[in-house]
């Protein structure tokens, strides 16, 4: 006797997505941000000390500022990157254009499919390495890695994040002295007061934007 089945009582054995549980949290990204800053702020008092008896090692105290904030930065934009492109695996955030075409090696895809348990670390590690590579620095470098997980640097300060890196290259690269003279440029406590000002500013913009995307 031929029997008819009720497909609406059949019970799907629908295998559940597979989530990674993420090695970073979006307050450990924004904490060691804080960290790296307070450490630049704690130069402050070597510099004052400094100025009572020698100007020029203040100076260059101040200038070793200006270096550890836009890495402090930097490593803020690497760090948020990272947690982004694991919440898009996560299914957390939504895809964006350039996300597809993040690449993943062919050897870590098998770790993947050999080891799923360790997704985790072997899709964070993954994302470090190709990072590596890529340059955060810079209003259209940021810019364009920031959009790789639907985030956006505001245009309004491009000139100052541009600013900021020219400065640190000058610093980092040239001793802080012009090309054609030699002479060093020169800096003041309140040129680092008002460059970390201005990165806080960026910061706070970006943070405003994940807390969105998280609520959604």
């Amino acid at each position: 006797m031929r029997r008819f089945v009720d497909e609406s009582s059949r019970i799907e054995n629908v295998r559940p997505k597979r989530m990674v549980r993420l090695p970073i949290k979006i307050s450990d990204v924004r904490r060691h941000f804080d960290e790296n800053l307070k450490d630049v702020k704690d130069k402050y008092s070597l510099a004052q000390n400094e100025l009572k008896t020698n100007l020029r090692s203040a100076e260059e105290i101040w200038r070793s500022q200006v270096v550890f904030l836009e890495s402090a930065l930097d490593f803020y934009i690497h760090e948020l990157v990272k947690y982004g492109l694991l919440k898009i695996f996560n299914g957390e955030w939504p895809e964006t254009d350039k996300s597809k075409k993040f690449k993943v090696s062919f050897p870590v895809m098998l770790k993947l499919y050999r080891n799923p348990e360790n997704a985790e670390s072997l899709l964070g590690e993954e994302i470090d390495s190709v990072n590596r590579e890529n340059c955060f620095l810079g209003f259209e470098y940021m810019q364009a890695n920031l959009g790789i997980v639907g985030l956006k640097a505001d245009s309004k300060q491009k000139s100052f994040i541009d600013g900021l890196y020219h400065r640190r290259n000058q610093i980092a690269h040239q001793s802080d002295r012009r090309p054609n003279s030699a002479e060093k440029i020169p800096i003041k406590e309140q040129d680092v007061k008002g460059y970390i000002e201005k990165v806080l500013t960026f910061v706070k913009s970006i943070d405003r934007q994940v807390k969105e995307k998280n609520r959604r």
